[in-house]
């Protein structure tokens, strides 16, 4: 049977996005391959998927976030100019890259779209190419905003000039970023390294690349499978070479919920569920959250404010790994604090999730009919385009993390409960949208179809 290798952002996010395709391929007969970093092989090979570490060779944008950031970035190239090894290394990478695809030398490559840029090393080996992304269509699309933005389309002529007018701005900021990223890196940043050894492997993509997106670096040419379903999109039409499947997604309760750990967390729980009269608020900013540290500590506060103002709620906060949760000592009675929880289990008891809106847990919420209230954490990934879509679709509200006091959080919470309703009736029809996509074989089809070709 044919192999089809899954190459993919080293982020368990995007592993389990691409879960049940990978499922429904090898139920279908084929050999389906991982590849990423080190760091997801235990995970992928838990689920009985043969791994294959890649070395690094995907170019990644840079965001300075502040002075250290830019002072490291330097100090770094700096050492670089002195002593040249970046260009060695990267063309050993390279080989080493080719090398272990040539092992098993796939028929098709599903290639993570955050790490498109590989697919001119793939091309190289004759080795076809269909990108795969787990949001929404990130490139530039006449009359919607970029995905990085708050902004929500509306009717009429004034919204194109908005979105044309957010987009200059978006490719503004990219382009000075990128000017301020060679200026650091002496002319060697990480990009024009790439360019300059695809050229001595005779390989030119300064002509594919893709930069009217909401982030990163893309190519032109290539297919792509959008997992992200398109009922939670704005409406539009498809661009040419876009498969919509998902939202094609894994929602398996795991009964970790019922572990000694979570057994005071559980009783409350079956309260609140008995009485019929309890509003159980379930937050959490996600499992990236080592880079927003004073961001995240704020919030984390404030929502521990919130918990004392609403007695009559029930409140669960998972925090990561990457917060001391002694900070928030000491803890009111109706808030229960974990480093970890077992979303999928608790979901299933929640009447609301505080959310940073990750395309996973917008996900789960939807499929366990639960509204949100949206506080994205990063201005420069797909969350706030994601609060965007889910205020669009009546799916719950949203705020400004930074801005919002605990007063404000309360009174979207308690907006929340008293329109549930309305909040519950338009979550359980994206619901059912999304439950009639989720078996669907198309993603199958596709790859029957492509691979004839």
């Amino acid at each position: 049977m044919p192999k089809i290798l899954i190459d993919i952002l080293p982020a368990r996010g995007h592993f389990h996005a691409t879960l049940k395709m990978a499922n429904l391929w090898k139920k279908s007969g084929y050999d389906v391959y991982y590849g990423s970093a080190l760091g997801l092989k235990a995970g992928i090979e838990k689920f009985g998927f043969p791994f294959i570490l890649f070395p690094a060779v995907l170019v990644v944008s840079i965001n300075f976030t502040n002075r250290a950031a830019k002072i490291k970035y330097f100090l770094d190239y700096l050492y670089d100019v002195l002593y040249p090894s970046a260009s060695d290394k990267l063309k050993k990478n390279i080989e080493e890259f080719c090398a272990s695809v040539s092992e098993i030398m796939p028929d098709l490559v599903l290639l993570d779209e955050q790490t498109s840029i590989k697919a001119f090393l793939y091309e190289k080996l004759d080795i076809p190419v269909i990108l795969f992304q787990t949001k929404p269509d990130t490139r530039k699309i006449a009359g919607l905003p970029p995905f990085t933005s708050y902004y929500m389309p509306v009717p009429g002529i004034l919204n194109a000039f908005l979105c044309s007018l957010l987009w200059r701005v978006k490719l503004l900021k990219y382009y000075l970023n990128k000017q301020l990223d060679r200026v650091l890196s002496f002319g060697r940043d990480s990009f024009s390294l790439y360019v300059k050894v695809c050229n001595e492997y005779g390989i030119e993509i300064k002509k594919r690349i893709e930069l009217a997106r909401s982030f990163g670096i893309g190519v032109k040419g290539f297919p792509r499978l959008i997992i992200s379903p398109a009922a939670f999109d704005f409406p539009h039409p498809e661009q040419k070479g876009v498969f919509r499947i998902g939202p094609l997604t894994e929602i398996k309760r795991e009964g970790q919920i019922t572990l000694p750990r979570y057994l005071p967390l559980l009783v409350r729980l079956e309260e609140a569920r008995k009485s019929g009269d309890g509003f159980v608020v379930y937050c959490s900013l996600g499992t990236v959250t080592a880079g927003y540290k004073k961001k995240v500590r704020k919030f984390f506060l404030k929502m521990s404010r919130v918990a004392r103002m609403n007695p009559g709620f029930l409140f669960i906060l998972s925090t990561g790994k990457d917060f001391d949760i002694n900070q928030l000592l000491p803890v009111p009675e109706n808030l229960f604090v974990y480093e970890y929880v077992p979303q999928v289990d608790l979901l299933q008891y929640c009447h609301v999730m505080v959310t940073h809106g990750g395309m996973n847990s917008i996900t789960e919420c939807v499929f366990n009919a639960v509204p949100m209230l949206v506080y994205p954490l990063s201005p420069d990934w797909d969350q706030p385009g994601n609060s965007a879509r889910v205020v669009f679709h009546g799916l719950g509200m949203r705020g400004r993390i930074n801005r919002d006091s605990a007063k404000t959080i309360s009174k979207k919470l308690n907006r929340i409960k008293s329109d549930y309703s309305f909040f519950n009736k338009h979550v359980t029809s994206m619901r059912d949208k999304f439950k009639e996509k989720n078996n669907s074989d198309k993603v199958i089809r596709i790859i029957e179809e492509f691979l004839r070709k």
